[in-house]
């Protein structure tokens, strides 16, 4: 089974390891995480941020916060999404590493993590988090140009407008399937 996921994910991997950095870790949504994340914002939530990474043996992570919740998929083939309210979060890290940043929570006496993420998703991330809870400092920040942070604005708010204007449709459904 690791040859396969070699070859499924060998020049993300080969890149991460030789590069430093992950060559998807800033890239938009694909439609998959859309649908996959979709099921799990609730009308009134609203998206704040999201990172993309990989989580140890797992393959591909995507963290996607909101203001109620972050949402946690840990495996880019299976459909199921951890969604861990904001308040049960009882630590978080941001750690620049020799691979991209680190992002880790503590949830009910466990650590969940992601690494690989991209500076500017990151950064700007973690910030939107450290607004919902307590945050350990960012250990090695890194200065952000103004492009970098329009780049990560840009990929919020698209992942904002294709999820949000999901789950409000799904509301819309529900409400004439109940009529």
């Amino acid at each position: 089974m690791a040859w396969m996921d070699f070859l499924k994910n060998g020049n993300e991997l080969s890149e991460l390891l030789i590069e430093g950095c992950n060559p998807y870790g800033a890239s938009l949504l694909k439609q998959t995480d859309v649908d996959q994340m979709r099921a799990h914002i609730q009308p009134d939530e609203r998206v704040l941020a999201y990172v993309l990474g990989r989580v140890v043996l797992a393959g591909r992570g995507l963290w996607l916060l909101t203001d109620q919740n972050l949402l946690i998929s840990e495996n880019d083939t299976g459909t199921s999404v951890l969604a861990i309210d904001l308040k049960d979060i009882t630590q978080a890290d941001c750690v620049k590493g020799k691979y991209g940043y680190t992002l880790r929570v503590m949830v009910a006496g466990q650590m969940r993590s992601v690494y690989g993420a991209s500076a500017s998703l990151a950064a700007v991330f973690y910030q939107a988090l450290g607004q919902k809870v307590s945050c350990s400092p960012v250990y090695k920040p890194t200065t952000l140009d103004p492009d970098d942070l329009a780049e990560a604005a840009h990929n919020f708010s698209d992942a904002a407008q294709r999820l949000q204007a999901g789950a409000q449709l799904s509301q819309v459904r529900a409400t004439e399937e109940a009529h």
